[in-house]
């Protein structure tokens, strides 16, 4: 066995531990101390398991995740990339999860903000040492892109962690002109899907100023996400605004399309705010939901707080004409969601957040946000 030398030791005020991965761990015995560079700490061998110098009580720390941390004296799992694989505890007990669903995108053209992923948080879910449990992180719903008709977006995909599965975000409806002879109660627009939070519904093609019936929004999952706003084309003063409805998000539900006769109040609907958490110490936002998208607007249709994507606004007429304006992303995440851009182009959600993406008009439409898998204990 190599003996401590003091060339470990030195002149600048430091002992150099030797520093591998963790599956690089020598055949232990009690006492070992050693730097583990896979989850960036100090570990040492009590006896019967490896266990991070900071003192947890709940003992060894488990297998799994992209990134390992030490919190207030907690070890806490990172799952981050869009991927199934799983989580194995070193003790018997409980460990807090935070589950969160990939956001949904907004749909094409004149288009509903996407609905953020489905929040789930439990804080106390049972654990056997030894036992794998799986974990899956959904992807965000990819936005429609340029050229993409009169589509819908997509719906974010679950994530899952053992028996918990957050559902994926609702995507934002879009633009359509009805075929000759259809009917619906919603005036022939593309409607919001349903998911972890609704999308928000997109904008009827019916002619006619007297045409002002709402387009359908997506709706939230009981406990985890609420409904997107409703869309409408034309507003009680009969200005063809195409104003879509925004996603809604995990802590309440996106805004409708205004009724209201253009002017400076005139405003394009913020998505619905994410629900917070401090899983990681500090209070983040999660799942919310992406701005709408519209034709005109004097305000911006914002993501709400918790990753969603900012909408864009084609021009700011009649009452603002030839300005183009854009909705902020939505902050206090982990990652915020992206602002819109240009004439054309809604903001995608922050990665991780399973925030909605924002609308737009005849450009590319925002994409959902990645979801996530957080453990702690």
């Amino acid at each position: 066995m190599a003996q401590l030398q003091t060339t470990n030791f030195s002149q600048d005020g430091y002992l150099a531990l030797p520093a591998s991965t963790t599956g690089n761990r020598p055949s232990p015995t009690a006492g070992m101390t050693r730097f583990n560079s896979s989850m960036s700490m100090l570990e040492f061998y009590d006896g019967t398991n490896w266990r991070p110098v900071s003192g947890i009580s709940q003992g060894a720390i488990g297998t799994g995740g992209d990134d390992v941390r030490i919190i207030d004296n907690n070890v806490v799992h990172l799952f981050t990339t869009v991927q199934s694989t799983s989580f194995t505890p070193a003790f018997t007990g409980t460990v807090q999860v935070l589950v969160v669903g990939g956001g949904g995108s907004a749909g094409y053209d004149w288009s509903g903000g996407g609905g953020g992923g489905g929040f789930v948080f439990n804080r106390s879910f049972p654990v056997v040492s030894g036992t794998p449990y799986p974990v899956t992180v959904g992807g965000g719903g990819a936005g429609p892109g340029r050229g993409g008709g009169n589509s819908i977006g997509n719906n974010g995909a679950n994530s899952v962690f053992s028996s918990i599965t957050a559902t994926g975000g609702g995507a934002g409806g879009g633009w359509a002109t009805p075929p000759q002879g259809y009917s619906n109660p919603y005036g022939g627009g593309v409607m919001g899907n349903s998911g972890g939070s609704g999308g928000g519904g997109g904008n009827t093609g019916d002619t006619g100023a007297d045409n002002r019936q709402r387009v359908q929004f997506g709706d939230g999952t009981t406990g985890q996400g609420f409904p997107g706003g409703a869309g409408v084309r034309y507003n009680t003063s009969s200005d063809n605004q195409h104003a879509s409805g925004a996603g809604g998000g995990a802590g309440g539900p996106g805004g409708g399309g205004q009724d209201e006769r253009q002017g400076a109040s005139n405003y394009n609907a913020n998505g619905g705010p994410g629900a917070a958490s401090d899983i990681l110490g500090s209070t983040w936002y999660w799942g919310g939901g992406g701005g709408a998208g519209g034709h005109h607007g004097a305000s911006l249709g914002s993501g709400g707080v918790g990753g969603g994507g900012g909408g864009a606004v084609y021009h700011g007429g009649p009452t603002y004409p030839n300005g183009s304006i854009q909705g902020v992303g939505g902050g206090q995440a982990i990652n915020a969601g992206n602002p819109g851009s240009g004439h054309h182009h809604g903001g995608a959600a922050g990665a991780n957040t399973g925030g909605g993406g924002g609308g737009a008009q005849h450009g590319s439409t925002g994409s959902g946000g990645s979801g996530i898998v957080v453990i702690r204990y």
